[in-house]
């Protein structure tokens, strides 16, 4: 093989290679993208969870609690702020049987892969979202 022909496989292979890494980041980001979808992921993660909590002390108590810092009780952790922004999460009662949790995003699930959250029922844009929720029909009935 000449040197020729040998510069011209290296020149290919590092367009290749050029081509390659472009791609993977057009299709999943950067490294800082990819962190901030992780990060809103477990914000959501934590507000599912606050809202499983919520649900449960609904049954429990016959009420919605008064604020999540009441949710904490020996065995149960109760998740009240952002572990990133360290700031809490809102919680507002609205009715008896309805509240709202609120966070701060980094991303926008509308402009990334719902497969990413894999959770489609926490939709939400990049900076401060509020969900409106609902108790189930079950704790519902024992409010009342």
């Amino acid at each position: 093989m000449s040197a020729a022909t040998g510069r011209w496989l290296l020149v290919i292979a590092g367009v290749v290679v050029a081509a390659s890494v472009i791609a993977a980041v057009v299709a999943m980001g950067t490294p800082g993208q990819q962190r901030m979808v992780r990060q809103d992921d477990r914000r959501v993660r934590d507000l599912d969870r606050l809202k499983d909590q919520i649900e449960s002390w609904a049954e429990r108590t016959g009420s919605l609690p008064a604020d999540i810092g009441a949710l904490a009780r020996p065995g149960v952790r109760a998740l009240t702020q952002d572990p990133f922004a360290g700031k809490p999460y809102e919680y507002v009662v609205r009715t008896s049987s309805t509240y709202t949790l609120c966070a701060v995003f980094e991303t926008d699930t509308a402009a990334t892969d719902d497969d990413v959250y894999g959770r489609p029922d926490w939709p939400h844009p990049a900076g401060r979202h509020c969900f409106d929720l609902k108790l189930p029909e079950k704790a519902k009935a024992e409010l009342e």
